[in-house]
C-alpha cells in the first residue's frame, strides 16, 4: 500500500457554529508548499481561529515529530529567499513617486520584509533591528528600510480595503517628504525606528485612517501567526484502520473536511475509513479529491459509484486546480457581463477553437509516473476539457453545470484522421525502455450542438516543446480573436482586456480550491457527470490505433474546413533525400505514415505545378478508394489552404470504384476534398458510372476519357496496396465482365461489392508519374513477398516514374 501523510488542522470558524477539523492527507512536503505556507500568505489561518496542527504519517510519533518540524524549519527559507533585499528595498524607494506602480508592487514587496522580520520567530523589533544591522546601516539604507516597511503597510491596507487606491495616491507625497526628513536624523536604534514608524502611521491617520487602523490590526496579527505557528504544530499517525478509529472516537457535533492529496489508487479505501469511523453522531463530512479521477471511463465509475456508497454525492468535492486560477474563474462571469462577446459566441461567427497546454518542461525525472497516464489522461481529459466547457458551454441558462454536461455530451468521437499524437525524441531515454506513451496530442471535435455546428474544436497539449503556451483561443470568420491567456493572465478580444479593473491573479489555486470546499461551493469545481462524459470521449481517443510521431511542430497545424482533418505539423517541402530509397527495383520513401501522407500530397501538386508551367493543358490526376487515400486528401486540403493550387486546370479520375452507392469510393472523394476545396469544378471531377442497381456503363466512362484526355493518359496516378497483393481492382484472381481500351467491369473475390470498375495495367503505366501508398501494421507480410521477388497483382505495374511510398513500421 502506498504511504499517506496527512496534515489536520482543527478551527473554530465562524461560519460553522462547530468547531470543523481540516485533515490533507498527501506528501507532507507537498503539502506544506501548497497549502500551509500560501494558507498563512492569504491570512486563512488567522490568529483569531483555535488553530491546531497535526502532521499524519507512516513514521512513529517521534520521528514523525523530527520530520514535520524539519519541513517547517526549511519551507520559508527555501520559498522566500532573502538575497538581494537590499537592492528591493531601494528600488521600492525609487518608485515611491509613481503611484499606480508602487500600489501594485507593495504586497509582494511586503511580504518579502514579512518574511524576513517572522521566520525565526522574532517579534518585529527584533527583525527591524537584525534588518538594520545586516545592512550596516546609513541614513540612506533607513530611509529604504522605513519605504519598504511603509509599503507593506499601505499594501496591507489596499488588501483590507479594496478601494484604498486613490487614498494612497494622495497620501504618498506627504509620506515621502517625512521619510526623506526621518533619514536625515540617522537614527541608530530599533527603538527610535519604530517610534518612528507609529508617529509615520499617525500622520497619515487623517487621511487614511481605515486603512491604518486596519493595516497596524493585519500587520500584528500576522507577526503573531509567523512567531507562534511552528509552536502549535505536533504529530499523529493516521493510515490504518485503528488509526482513523482512534482519531474520531471522541466526535460528536462537529464539521470534518478531509482533502485528499493522495494516489487514486487509494481513494476508495480512506473514505471507506473515513466513513465507518468518522460520519457518526452527528459529525458532518466533506471529502475533497485532487485529480485524476480514475484511469478511463470504467474506472472513474468505479470510483464515483464507491465514493457515492460511502459517504453520499452531496459531500463529494473535486478539484482541479486550473479550476482554481483566477483567471478561470474570470472567463463565465465575462461572458456573462459581454454580451459583445457572448453575441459573438457560435457557429455563424467563429472559425475554430484552440486549447492549448504545452510545457517545455520534459519528464525527466518523473517519466516513471508519466508513463501510466500519458498525455492524454496527464492533461487533455480533465484540464483541457473543463476550459473548453467553461468557453463554449451556455451561461445564459440556470444551471451552468448542466450546460457544461450537455456540451460534452455533444462531442463528437474523432477518428484516427482527426487526431496527431507523438513523443519527444528523448523520451525513450527518460523513462529508460520503450514506450508508446504519448508526450504530446493534438485533437480535434465537432459538437452536435447547433451552435457549434462544424466549427472545429482542437484540444493539444505536450511536454518538452519549444516554449510555454497555455491559452484557449477563439478565431473568429471576420479575423479577430477571443484570447484567453494563463501565463501572464489576461482576457482580450483583440488586444482590448476584458478583465476588470484591478484583477489580480491569485498565487496558489489550491486555496482557492481549499476555500471553495471550506464554503461548499461546487459552481467551479469538477462534477462527477462532466467527468464521466470527459471519460466517454477520451477513451475513445486513447484507444484509437495511432502511430507516434517524432515530434510535430504545434504551430503549423493545419485543419480542413469543414474539421473532417487535423494535419499535423504541415511544411512546404517535406521530402528529404534521407528518406528516399530503392525497393522492387523502383524508388521508395520509407517514413512515418503520417509524413507519408504529406509526401505524396506534396509529390502531386509538384507536378500539377510543373506541368502547367510547361504547358496549357489540364492535369489529370487519378486516385484510388479506400481508407489510405484519406491522409493524402487531407494534406491536398492543406496545401490548398496555404498555397495557391491551379485546381481549375485539374481533372480528377478515379482508378477504381465499388458497385455499391453505400460503399463506393466517391462518397469520400466527395466528402473529404471536394467539399473542403471549393475551386475544385465538379465538371472536372469525373466518377465511374455506378448506380443504386450497381454498376454502369464502363463504355461510357472510356468515352469521356477519350473526350476530355485526348491523350489517353494520367499525369499522376495514386494507387494502394491489399494484403493480397491487389491494387485498384485488379486483384489475384477476378471474373472479366466487360473491358474497353483501358476499363474493366470486373467481379472480384471480396464480400464488400464484389462487382468492381477499375482502370487496366496498360493505362497506368502510360502514366507520367505512379506512386503506391503502403501503410498499415497489415501489410508487412506482403511487402516481405514482394522484396523477396514474389509475383502479385502490383508487381504489373512497371513504370520508369514509379514510386513506393511504404510506411516505416512494414521494414
Amino acid at each position: 500500500m502506498k504511504l499517506i501523510h496527512s496534515l489536520i488542522f482543527l478551527v473554530s470558524i465562524s461560519w460553522v457554529h462547530s468547531t470543523t477539523k481540516f485533515v490533507l492527507l498527501g506528501s507532507l512536503g507537498d503539502l506544506a508548499k501548497k497549502y500551509l505556507w500560501a494558507a498563512l500568505e492569504e491570512n486563512l489561518w488567522n490568529t483569531d481561529l483555535d488553530v491546531k496542527i497535526y502532521g499524519a504519517s507512516r513514521h512513529s510519533s517521534s520521528e514523525g515529530q523530527i520530520l514535520l518540524n524539519e519541513i517547517l524549519e526549511k519551507l520559508p527559507k527555501r520559498s522566500l529567499p532573502l538575497d538581494g533585499l537590499e537592492e528591493k528595498l531601494s528600488r521600492a524607494f525609487r518608485k515611491l513617486s509613481d503611484g499606480d506602480k508602487i500600489i501594485a508592487d507593495s504586497k509582494d514587496m511586503a511580504n518579502v520584509l514579512f518574511q524576513k522580520l517572522n521566520v525565526a520567530g522574532e517579534n518585529i523589533q527584533d527583525g527591524v533591528s537584525g534588518l538594520l544591522k545586516k545592512l550596516n546601516q546609513s541614513p540612506q539604507e533607513i530611509k529604504e528600510d522605513v519605504s519598504q516597511l511603509f509599503e507593506f503597510v499601505s499594501g496591507v491596507g489596499k488588501k483590507v480595503l479594496g478601494s484604498g487606491q486613490k487614498a494612497l495616491q494622495n497620501f504618498l507625497p506627504e509620506f515621502k517628504a517625512v521619510v526623506d526628513d526621518f533619514a536625515k536624523k540617522s537614527p541608530k536604534s530599533s527603538d527610535e525606528l519604530m517610534k518612528t514608524i507609529k508617529v509615520l502611521l499617525q500622520h497619515s491617520q487623517s487621511r487614511f485612517s481605515e486603512s491604518k487602523d486596519a493595516a497596524v490590526a493585519l500587520l500584528e496579527s500576522l507577526v503573531k501567526t509567523g512567531s507562534s505557528f511552528q509552536s502549535r504544530v505536533s504529530y499523529l499517525q493516521l493510515k490504518t484502520d485503528t488509526n482513523y478509529a482512534e482519531f474520531c472516537k471522541d466526535l460528536t457535533d462537529e464539521q470534518m473536511i478531509f482533502y485528499l492529496s493522495i494516489p487514486p489508487s487509494a481513494y476508495i479505501s480512506v473514505t471507506e475509513m473515513i466513513s465507518r469511523h468518522c460520519q457518526k453522531n452527528s459529525v458532518k463530512i466533506r471529502i475533497a479529491y485532487e485529480k485524476p479521477f480514475g484511469y478511463g471511463l470504467e474506472s472513474a465509475e468505479t470510483l464515483f459509484s464507491s465514493l457515492h456508497h460511502f459517504v453520499g454525492n452531496e459531500n463529494i468535492f473535486l478539484i482541479d486546480h486550473y479550476l482554481g486560477k483566477s483567471i478561470t474563474q474570470q472567463i463565465p462571469l465575462i461572458r456573462k457581463s459581454n454580451k459583445e462577446i457572448e453575441s459573438l459566441l457560435n457557429k455563424e461567427n467563429v472559425h475554430s477553437i484552440y486549447v492549448r497546454l504545452l510545457e517545455e518542461v520534459d519528464c525527466e525525472g518523473r517519466a516513471g509516473y508519466y508513463d501510466k497516464s500519458g498525455v492524454f489522461r496527464d492533461m487533455l481529459q480533465n484540464h483541457a476539457t473543463e476550459l473548453l466547457a467553461l468557453i463554449t458551454a451556455d451561461v445564459d441558462g440556470p444551471d451552468f453545470t448542466a450546460a457544461k454536461l450537455k456540451l460534452l455530451q455533444s462531442l463528437s468521437k474523432p477518428n484516427q484522421h482527426q487526431v496527431v499524437a507523438a513523443q519527444y525524441h528523448s523520451y525513450q531515454e527518460h523513462v529508460g525502455s520503450r514506450s508508446s506513451t504519448p508526450t504530446f496530442a493534438a485533437v480535434m471535435f465537432l459538437s452536435g450542438l447547433s451552435r457549434w455546428e462544424n466549427v472545429p474544436i482542437i484540444m493539444m497539449s505536450g511536454k518538452s516543446q519549444k516554449s510555454d503556451q497555455k491559452d484557449v483561443e477563439v478565431n473568429f470568420k471576420s479575423g479577430g480573436r477571443l484570447h484567453v491567456n494563463f501565463k501572464p493572465p489576461e482576457i482580450n478580444y483583440n488586444g482590448r482586456s476584458l478583465l476588470p479593473e484591478g484583477f489580480t491573479s491569485d498565487k496558489n489555486p489550491y486555496i482557492t480550491s481549499l476555500k471553495n470546499v471550506i464554503k461548499g461551493d461546487k459552481t467551479l469545481l469538477p462534477d462527477m457527470n462532466t467527468v464521466l462524459a470527459s471519460w466517454s470521449v477520451w477513451d475513445h481517443v486513447i484507444n484509437l490505433p495511432k502511430n507516434l510521431l517524432l515530434h510535430p511542430d504545434h504551430r503549423n497545424m493545419a485543419v480542413s474546413r469543414h474539421g473532417k482533418f487535423l494535419i499535423a505539423g504541415y511544411t512546404e517541402n517535406p521530402m528529404e533525400q534521407e528518406h528516399v530509397k530503392f525497393f522492387n527495383k523502383a524508388f521508395m520513401v520509407s517514413d512515418h505514415e503520417e509524413h507519408l501522407y504529406e509526401h505524396v500530397a506534396h509529390d502531386v501538386v509538384r507536378v500539377i505545378k510543373e506541368k502547367l508551367e510547361d504547358s496549357d493543358k489540364d492535369v489529370h490526376i487519378a486516385v484510388s478508394g479506400g481508407g489510405t487515400i484519406l491522409g493524402v486528401y487531407k494534406y491536398l486540403v492543406a496545401h490548398s489552404a496555404k498555397n495557391s493550387v491551379p485546381w481549375e486546370k485539374v481533372h480528377i479520375w478515379q482508378v477504381d470504384e465499388r458497385c455499391d452507392i453505400d460503399h463506393a469510393n466517391a462518397r469520400d472523394l466527395k466528402k473529404f476534398l471536394l467539399e473542403d476545396v471549393p475551386n475544385i469544378s465538379e465538371s472536372n471531377v469525373h466518377f465511374m458510372p455506378i448506380s443504386e442497381t450497381g454498376c454502369g456503363d464502363i463504355t461510357k466512362y472510356q468515352e469521356k476519357f477519350t473526350s476530355v484526355n485526348p491523350e489517353r493518359k494520367f499525369n499522376y496516378v495514386i494507387l494502394g496496396l491489399g494484403n493480397d497483393g491487389h491494387t485498384a481492382s485488379l486483384f489475384p484472381t477476378s471474373k472479366l465482365i466487360s473491358e474497353t481500351e483501358n476499363f474493366k467491369h470486373v467481379e472480384v473475390d471480396t464480400s464488400v461489392s464484389p462487382q468492381r470498375l477499375t482502370v487496366n495495367f496498360d493505362l497506368i503505366n502510360r502514366s507520367d508519374w505512379v506512386s503506391i501508398l503502403v501503410t498499415g501494421s497489415g501489410k508487412r507480410d506482403i511487402i516481405r513477398d514482394i522484396r523477396e521477388g514474389k509475383k502479385f497483382p502490383v508487381s504489373n505495374v512497371v513504370n520508369d516514374q514509379l514510386t513506393w511510398f511504404i510506411d516505416e513500421i512494414l521494414l
